[in-house]
């Protein structure tokens, strides 16, 4: 438990102090046929706790209308984004299940992405991304975290994404952006 404890801390600590040196994990398109666990298969589930849609979309929405610099990149003001149910389900699923295995990736256990999530929630998508975050945060903590981190600040910022949606479990953050076909 000492050695949890720990390692959630130092995640915590570095998500919290990134100063956009290399990129923490990069998001790449999921490739065809990629295989989804079976714990997905049943879409219909509750999600709780629910995060304060609202007071997410404006933290985030507030970087993108004002523009910001991230790790040495300026990136433009961007067009607001939506809330998006189905990418906060697939969002939700995705800190539940590290959460209940006690792990951080973008990778699902069964090997999944981002886009393999989302697509399973019945979005399809055209370009993704996907922002976590592990620790004892809340909402504007999150949303700050990730502006602190080059690759995270860029995937908030890209004025391709249009759709978000954004869930924690316990202590486990996951974001989704999105644009649809």
């Amino acid at each position: 438990m000492k050695n949890l404890t720990l390692a959630c801390a130092a995640a915590c600590l570095a998500l919290l102090c990134a100063c956009s040196k290399e990129p923490l994990e990069e998001y790449v398109p999921a490739k065809d046929g990629a295989k989804l666990s079976l714990a997905y298969k049943d879409s219909a589930f509750t999600m709780t706790p629910r995060v304060d849609s609202a007071n997410m979309l404006s933290l985030v929405n507030a970087y993108r209308a004002k523009g910001c610099n991230c790790g040495g990149t300026w990136m433009p003001p961007a067009p607001p984004l939506a809330w998006n149910i189905k990418l906060e389900k697939a969002a939700w699923l995705h800190s539940k299940e590290m959460n209940d295995s006690v792990y951080m990736s973008h990778t699902g256990l069964n090997g999944s992405s981002g886009g393999d999530r989302i697509r399973r929630m019945g979005y399809n998508w055209k370009a993704y991304a996907e922002n976590i975050a592990l620790g004892i945060l809340n909402e504007k903590s999150v949303v700050d975290g990730w502006m602190g981190s080059k690759t995270h600040c860029m995937a908030m910022m890209d004025p391709a994404l249009k759709e978000t949606g954004i869930a924690r479990v316990r202590n486990h953050w996951t974001q989704e952006l999105a644009l649809s076909h």
